[in-house]
């Protein structure tokens, strides 16, 4: 793994945000991002496609999830396991710069699991653009004859739409968590 926010400048992030991520709070993200990046259509929409997919990943597979107190009822109101994979908690940031926007996506994952999404990226990163396009047809066909949902297009279609490489990190956080962040390059 390597370290690759150390190339990052403070000053280009345009867009950073660390909460719960539910529907409503992806439009609005999702508005602001096609807003502020109107005068470049091509990658804007890229963008976009790419920022919808690694944030359906916090809201479906982030280990910290949202909880909210009712004052009416006067008690916590935890989400039901089904609501939970809707509200996953993380971060993204979002950098501009000159040639390049970068997007950042990180949230809790369970240290077990850490090696797997690695690996899975580390495949899709080998791989090119035909290949790629290739392994998405074949495991969209699995996940409709294993009647299985998501969980493995989206990373090979961030590969697609970026045409750059994964580029991911981990911390370990706690004996069963760790954080892991992938991000994706998009040029101008």
């Amino acid at each position: 793994m390597m370290d690759y926010h150390t190339r990052l400048d403070p000053q280009s992030a345009v867009l950073y945000y660390k909460g719960p991520f539910d529907k409503d709070i992806l439009a609005n993200i999702s508005l602001q991002l096609r807003r502020r990046f109107a005068d470049n259509p091509r990658m804007s929409a890229k963008l976009f496609s790419i920022f919808i997919e690694l944030a359906q990943n916090i809201a479906y597979y982030s280990e910290e999830s949202n909880f909210f107190y009712d004052a009416e009822i006067k008690k916590d109101i935890r989400y039901s396991q089904e609501d939970r994979k809707n509200n996953g908690v993380g971060t993204v940031v979002i950098h501009n710069n000159d040639t390049e926007v970068i997007l950042s996506a990180g949230n809790l994952v369970l240290t077990e699991k850490v090696k797997e999404i690695i690996a899975k990226c580390e495949e899709i990163n080998v791989l090119s653009i035909d290949e790629l396009r290739a392994l998405k047809k074949e495991v969209r066909s699995l996940e409709r004859t294993q009647e299985q949902k998501g969980g493995n297009i989206g990373l090979i279609q961030v590969a697609l739409k970026s045409e750059h490489p994964l580029q991911v990190e981990s911390k370990k956080v706690d004996d069963k968590n760790s954080y892991f962040v992938i991000s994706s390059t998009i040029e101008k």
